[in-house]
Formats: C-alpha cells, structure tokens, sequence
C-alpha cells in the first residue's frame, strides 16, 4: 500500500494472514499441503526484542514461520510457526485445550473452502488430521447454502471444511474450483453486535447476519443454545480473508488472552494492512482495543520489515496491524 493523503481516514484490508503456532512445523506443512494443495509462499525466523513485544514472546524465544497457501495466493494465507525454531524446546500446549469450553472467546477455527466435500475431508484424515462432525447441509441466506464440517489439524486446531452451494447473484458464485485461501478466520465473542460494530468501523461490511437454531448437536452445545453468526467481508476486495464471529447465545465463557500466547500451540493472531499505522492504532484504540505493545520494526514473513503494532480486540483476540516499508 502507499501512504494515505493527509487527514484521510486509513485503509485496512481484509485478514491478509493467521498466524498458528504448532508443534512440527515440516508436519503442519505436509498436512496443508496433502489436503488443500497449500504450497509454500514464504518463510523467516522470528525472534529478537521486537518481535518478543509484538507477539507476546518470552524473552530469548525464537520461532521458524512458514508462510501457505494456494499458488499464487497473496491473501487469506496460513503462517504456520514453530517455537523454538531449533527444536530443542518443547512446544507449547494447545491453549483451547481439548475445547471442553467451547463457549470461550477468541480465534478457534479456519474456514477453507473446497469443490468437494467428502472427498476433502478424506485426503484430511489420510493426511493426519481428524474429524470433529460428519458434513451436515445447512441454509446460510436465500441464495446460499452449504455441505460443512468440523475437523481438527494435526495440532487440533479446528477446520471448518465446507462445499458451497451458492444460488444465482450470490456474492460467492464465482469459484475457481480449487481449495480455497482462508475464506474467514471464525471468531467466539461475548457480543456479535458489538463484535460487528468494531469491524464494520475497520471498513468491514456485513456478508451475512443469521441466528442459527437447532445446531446444537451439530456444534456440540448444551440444548437451547443458538449461534449468533455475522459474517463480514472488506468491500471492494477479495471475498476471502472474512471476518466470522459467533457468540453462543445463552452460553457465555471468558477471554484466553493469557492463554494466547507463544509457545501456545493455535490461532495467535490475524494481521491486517494499513497504509497509515498511526491513524489506524488512534482508530482502533478509540473503538476500545488495547495495545499489545508500541509500534516496533519486524521482519515479518513473508513481507519483510514493516512497522508492526498488536491489539487486544473487545475479547482478547490479538490484532496484528502491519504497514510495509
């Protein structure tokens, strides 16, 4: 991105990049590979003060990141790191533990798109990862529908593995037939609307906004529960990279922000563009997240050094914001 005209307002993208921390990382490269044709599209060590501020690292931690995604893919991607990079050092717990608290708020699934469904979910299990629900075929909107599934990764971090059956003029017909970027990083919150309310002012828009009832044994909730679902997307943009959120209605938990953090194994972060870091840390901060740390100088796979500042969002999630040099 260039730099934005005096006293504009800043432009973000959509989430450019999730970052999950594992514990093998030539596994987890494997597996995306085996099961959605994900090739490599960067790689970089990770370490030093800077970043330790950033990503929440203890002092003296290092990591190796992978960067994946489909060929040619420039966002929506998966960077996958390894802390510590040598291998020396045990990795980290899952900090979603066995999910026995599903109900607890931050980033707990990544939504891939296949044209397959079963057979998607097939390649998964011979690749090393295993299945959470059976595809069950479900109404989004009018105009769309779907085949999803619930797995795990080799790490259990869960993947929601869906077939799209989008009606005429949906605003996801167009489809190349292949395993998809990251469509959305799926999010639990205390508040949907609240949750919608922060995004939208980011510059997200609304794709969808369902409650859905009589999911329970499909999401595996407590009987009554329904699942507030808002679906948002950059306008203008890539329809992948979305923003998901989903709040149990009726079912509350607590934020991991304490549990988040390297050598955690799961979803750490989701990083977002600006064109003006500035104005986007004074927007976001006004929309009450809290700062992880000042602005800092990282080399970030795989854009290189860009100037770099981390947020809490309203549950805990952390938000990595980024303005390449």
């Amino acid at each position: 991105m260039t730099g934005p005209a005096k006293g504009t307002r800043p432009v973000i993208s959509e989430i450019r990049v999730a970052t999950v921390a594992v514990a093998d990382l030539e596994r987890s490269c494997a597996f995306y590979a085996d099961t959605f044709d994900y090739v490599r599209l960067g790689e970089g060590t990770v370490g030093g003060r800077e970043a330790e501020l950033a990503w929440q690292m203890p002092s003296g931690l290092t990591g190796h990141a992978v960067v994946m995604g489909p060929v040619s893919a420039t966002t929506g991607l998966l960077r996958l790191v390894r802390f510590d990079a040598d291998q020396s050092v045990a990795p980290g717990e899952p900090y979603w533990g066995d999910y026995s608290r599903p109900q607890d708020y931050g980033h707990y699934a990544l939504n891939i798109r296949v044209p397959d469904i079963r057979s998607a979910i097939g390649r998964l299990r011979a690749a090393g990862g295993r299945s959470k629900s059976e595809p069950t075929h479900w109404t989004v909107t009018p105009d769309l529908s779907a085949w999803d599934s619930l797995s795990y990764d080799p790490d259990g971090v869960v993947l929601d593995v869906f077939e799209l059956e989008p009606g005429e003029g949906s605003a996801l017909a167009g489809y190349d037939g292949r395993p998809s970027e990251l469509q959305t990083v799926a999010m639990h919150v205390s508040d949907a609307r609240a949750s919608a309310s922060f995004y939208r002012a980011l510059g997200f828009a609304e794709l969808y906004d369902k409650l859905i009832e009589n999911m329970e044994s499909f999401f595996r909730l407590p009987r009554g529960t329904g699942l507030h679902n808002i679906n948002l997307y950059v306008p203008g943009s890539s329809l992948n990279g979305r923003v998901e959120l989903a709040q149990y209605v009726g079912f509350p938990g607590e934020q991991q922000r304490d549990r988040a953090v390297p050598p955690s194994l799961g979803i750490l972060s989701v990083s977002l563009e600006t064109d003006d870091l500035q104005a986007t840390a004074d927007l976001v901060g006004r929309l009450g997240a809290e700062p992880v740390c000042d602005p800092v100088e990282v080399d970030l796979p795989p854009y290189g050094p860009a100037l770099v500042q981390t947020f809490f969002g309203l549950d805990g999630e952390v938000l990595e914001f980024y303005q390449c040099r």
